[in-house]
């Protein structure tokens, strides 16, 4: 179902009827005026059909022309970071100069005694005034129409598109060949269109450079401008033939548009996925490696999960490994090729990258020998036949996460994998990276806790764009390292100095908050320690209800500064003099006890809740 089209001011509809009036009456004025009777007698006329021939053909070689140099151009301005904007300006000076002008600098450069005169005279080429000039003069006004065209839908096109393309291994000529010109053929059909039309139109220009030597060089406009002055019925009768010839072409121009809707993605069932199969089929084509940037070292065969704050530096870590940011990196100990497409390491963000006019099917066929057995085993075999515009976020995700693996890279780089897919497709895919990883090295960016401990067998923390650890995975969510991490996996992290240790209760002090716990290491007095629990290891108490027995031997006392609710469970923030800790409580225990922000509470916690354990030493990275 469509949806209602955006509301616009009534003052803005009246600005474009008036817009359209302005466009319209004088073509009708126009029409009024021309002897349509005598248009097939005028056609007929040897001289009409001679600039007619003129006209179009070399509107049409002026065409091709445009289309063999403006599709370059157009592609290289993406590439000019601090040209680009100065090489668009002097592409549209065309358009800004009067068309003598433009005829006078062509006559500068390529004319008898121009500029590169010498240069025509030993080719034995003359431009100026014959019919290779009028080509050059239509080629000269209508190369900007081209250029901006393909440009402004170059600037449109997903940037994702061309580096995904080349980390899953294809070289930029195969790219551009079967990926990028199949997604513009829209826009340079439309583009060629509006540079024939203004071709077919082209007057001044062509008349200053080329003249007006009947047979040769006398265009259609430029005959209108003679029989204006001799016979002005004539004149109209060829201007009706001229517009009628660039509605013609507008319309051709405008037909790649009208088949570019796309019908709404519905929902496709998936089969099963056979694992075995996939795994085989995916399996790398080299041993896994051992991956080193900087101080860095990712051990061959591994599975990292990256995590950090945001802006910490985690997806700028994986371009630089990639090959999206110029970096040195080494697999087993020998530096990797600076060309991505080159470096055998593909990279999966969290926009999918698919080729926007290619199907499902051709996708994986770009990488993959068997792309039918591959989409069978991934149970994705009735996407096939579906153009990857017309796939749902989910859908789009989990072909880009297929085309990843069918690619055989022996390390993956992967940025929030399963972001977009559904809870039921998630683990289909996290049961495949558990086989996938067996051979493979891996770096995985996720904000999803249960991703990093199911997956990764390690975690590398970035924070403020600097290596903060590299640990096991199962170490690093019993004793996170940092309070992001503590975070990250659930905990509340207090540091303190041991201050006595009776028995296996260790007591802290934490900023002034006493904590007591127990732990399973030798900790002596004046030792740095952290304690860690649950949030659902305390309880919460407003200060006039609190008795005068207590079991739990953590009585901290505080004042809430965030209340959230997530899924009926109600998240609270305390505050003590230099800490803080977040614990859980449901709905109804927060009605009764009439919590709200800024209130002073008290949160109990057992001793054998908190877990305390020697501070680690600093990273050396």
């Amino acid at each position: 179902m469509k949806q209602r089209a955006p509301l616009i001011p009534r003052g803005v509809h009246a600005l474009a009827w008036l817009a359209l009036l302005l466009l319209l009456l004088p073509l009708l004025a126009l029409a009024l005026r021309v002897p349509w009777r005598h248009l097939p007698a005028l056609l007929a006329e040897p001289s009409t059909q001679h600039m007619l021939g003129i006209t179009l053909t070399s509107a049409a070689l002026s065409t091709i022309v445009v289309c063999a140099l403006g599709v370059p151009l157009a592609l290289s301005l993406q590439v000019m970071p601090r040209g680009g904007n100065l090489a668009r300006a002097l592409v549209l000076l065309p358009l800004a100069m009067p068309p003598v002008v433009s005829g006078l600098a062509l006559g500068a450069a390529f004319g008898r005694k121009g500029l590169l005169a010498p240069l025509l005279d030993q080719l034995h080429v003359q431009l100026a005034f014959s019919f290779a000039g009028v080509v050059l003069a239509h080629t000269f006004v209508s190369l900007p129409f081209l250029v901006v065209t393909v440009d402004a839908a170059l600037r449109q096109f997903d940037a994702e598109v061309w580096y995904s393309a080349q980390s899953v291994g294809l070289s930029p000529t195969y790219i551009l060949r079967r990926i990028v010109l199949p997604a513009l053929r829209p826009a340079i059909a439309t583009g060629a269109g509006l540079a024939f039309a203004r071709s077919l139109g082209e007057f001044g220009t062509t008349l200053t450079f080329a003249g007006s030597l009947p047979g040769v060089t006398r265009t259609l406009p430029v005959g209108i401008y003679l029989e204006r002055e001799t016979d002005p019925t004539a004149a109209y009768g060829l201007a009706a033939i001229l517009v009628l010839l660039a509605i013609m072409m507008l319309a051709l121009a405008m037909l790649p548009g009208l088949f570019r809707a796309q019908p709404p993605t519905k929902a496709v069932p998936l089969q099963t996925m056979d694992l075995d199969a996939l795994a085989r089929l995916s399996a790398p084509n080299r041993a896994a490696q051992n991956l080193t940037l900087g101080k860095i070292t990712i051990p061959a065969g591994s599975c990292v999960g990256v995590i950090g704050p945001n802006g910490a530096g985690k997806t700028t870590l994986l371009r630089k490994i990639a090959g999206r940011i110029p970096a040195k990196v080494f697999g087993d100990g020998a530096r990797l090729p600076n060309a991505m497409w080159q470096r055998g390491i593909v990279m999966l963000t969290q926009s999918p990258g698919l080729p926007p006019s290619a199907t499902v099917l051709e996708t994986i066929a770009m990488v993959h020998d068997e792309p039918d057995a591959l989409l069978q085993a991934a149970g994705m075999e009735a996407l096939g036949a579906i153009p990857n515009q017309q796939l749902s976020g989910g859908q789009a995700a989990q072909v880009a996460l297929l085309r990843a693996l069918a690619a055989r890279s022996s390390i993956l780089l992967l940025d929030e994998p399963l972001a977009a897919i559904d809870v039921h497709a998630s683990q289909r895919w996290r049961r495949m990276l558990q086989v996938a990883q067996r051979n493979r090295t891996i770096m995985m960016v996720s904000h999803n806790p249960t991703d990093v401990a199911t997956l990764s067998s390690h975690v590398l923390i970035l924070e403020a764009e600097k290596t903060a650890l590299i640990r096991a995975t199962e170490e690093e969510f019993q004793r996170p390292s940092s309070d992001f991490s503590a975070s990250f996996v659930g905990l509340n992290r207090l540091e303190g100095t041991v201050t006595a240790v009776r028995n296996g209760v260790v007591e802290l002090d934490c900023q002034g908050l006493t904590v007591v716990g127990t732990s399973d290491e030798s900790l002596n007095a004046a030792e740095q320690a952290i304690a860690v629990c649950a949030p659902e290891a305390v309880t919460l108490k407003v200060p006039q209800n609190r008795t005068t027995q207590e079991s739990a031997r953590n009585q901290w006392e505080g004042r809430i500064t965030s209340i959230e609710i997530h899924k009926n469970v109600v998240f609270v923030r305390v505050k003590f003099a230099a800490a803080s800790i977040t614990l859980h409580t449901t709905q109804a225990s927060a009605i009764r006890l009439q919590l709200r922000v800024g209130a002073n509470v008290i949160c109990a916690v057992k001793a054998l809740n908190v877990h305390v354990y020697r501070s680690p030493a600093p990273s050396q990275h």
